[in-house]
């Protein structure tokens, strides 16, 4: 039996896609299968997988009519044979020994999931080094031999990053359940994989080093349309509320949902049409804001959403927010540099009377016509 089953659903990513499935079928780790689903490009993407794929036998292609990566994603887990499961996204690149620290750790700790941390890239160039938080929540660990689960720590099941790229999942897990799918149609689909995923797990353990490489300069990927869809985080919370209920674990995890909701609408009000403002605003109306799990910033855009009558009158109270955190860092600037002013002035006459104390002491006028000789 294969040990790892590569999942990735592709949509025109003709630029990208030779180097990122190379990236796969290049892995040290060989014993692989790789099953590229493509989601009706209208680019050359799917002739090059077919040419890759007539290389390779690791790698089988398929094609479906444009239907969403979730529908990829469910269509070709039902296909793996894989002893574990690897979601990758067409555009992005796994170091080339990902796989084998993923397994090795998976093995070693006889985990459901394996974290690793990722980086963000645009034009070849990392700009961001996502952490995870982990080593902070469980310092001094041996991570090759320590695994948690979501009562270890209750915030990871409700944080980001939610995708499932930066994690290898044991398949025997996530056949063990028949809603561990992605919701079809919406974007965030992969939201409440990760939720329910986590919520599940008795085992979690974690690599860390950076694996993945996530590429943030593709104008075809998810992450760049997510104005187009922006009734769908409510849909993704609806989810996530209905399945805490059915498996009786809201009343447990109603600080960390409550954390989850406030982080995810204040977040997607970005950009978004008065409807949004609307939506949000009742969606959060009745939520506890004094929840300590809240960033000060986090809280503040809830508590601004809450207190506006119309998105513009939320945009111009955000806006003077910001101004004034901007004028509260540079008079912080200003007052560092006052102060470090302050003692350069303060060494440099330290300085002088020290250079002044030198030239009038007998030591110094006795060797004056010495220092002339030379």
């Amino acid at each position: 039996m294969t040990k790892i089953s590569v999942i990735i659903p592709v949509y025109n990513c003709e630029e990208y896609i030779e180097e990122s499935v190379m990236s796969i079928l290049n892995q040290s780790f060989k014993d692989i299968e790789v099953i590229a689903i493509d989601d009706g490009s209208s680019d050359n993407t799917l002739n090059i997988l077919r040419e890759m794929e007539s290389s390779d036998s690791r790698l089988c292609v398929y094609s479906q009519e444009n239907q969403g990566s979730s529908i990829a994603r469910n269509k070709a887990m039902d296909m793996a044979s894989g002893d574990y499961i690897y979601f990758f996204d067409a555009d992005d690149y796994l170091v080339e020994d990902g796989l084998e620290k993923a397994f090795s750790n998976a093995i070693g700790n006889d985990s459901d999931i394996v974290l690793f941390r990722y980086e963000q890239y645009r034009d070849d160039k990392f700009f961001e080094y996502i952490d995870l938080d982990m080593e902070k929540q469980f310092p001094n660990e041996d991570y090759n031999n320590f695994t948690f689960n979501v009562y270890d720590y209750k915030k990871i099941a409700f944080k980001g990053p939610f995708a499932p790229w930066y994690k290898l999942y044991r398949r025997e897990f996530l056949d063990s359940k028949d809603y561990f799918s992605f919701p079809e149609n919406l974007n965030h689909n992969d939201v409440p994989f990760h939720v329910k995923t986590i919520l599940k797990a008795s085992k979690i353990s974690f690599v860390p080093e950076y694996l993945y490489h996530y590429r943030t300069d593709n104008p075809n990927s998810i992450s760049n349309k997510r104005l187009k869809r922006y009734k769908d985080i409510f849909y993704i919370i609806d989810i996530i509320e209905d399945f805490l209920k059915e498996e009786g674990l809201f009343e447990e995890f109603k600080k960390e949902f409550d954390y989850f909701v406030i982080n995810r609408v204040t977040y997607e009000i970005r950009d978004r049409p008065e409807e949004y403002f609307d939506l949000a605003k009742e969606r959060l109306t009745g939520i506890d804001l004094n929840n300590d799990l809240l960033a000060k910033n986090v809280r503040f855009k809830a508590e601004t959403i809450l207190n506006s009558d119309s998105l513009e009158a939320y945009n111009y109270k955000m806006e003077i927010y910001e101004l004034e955190k901007k004028v509260n860092s540079l008079s912080k600037k200003n007052k560092d540099l006052s102060n470090e002013n302050k003692k350069l002035k303060k060494d440099l006459d330290k300085a002088k009377d020290k250079n002044k104390e030198i030239l009038n002491s007998k030591s110094w006028k006795i060797t004056k016509p010495l220092r002339k000789l030379k």
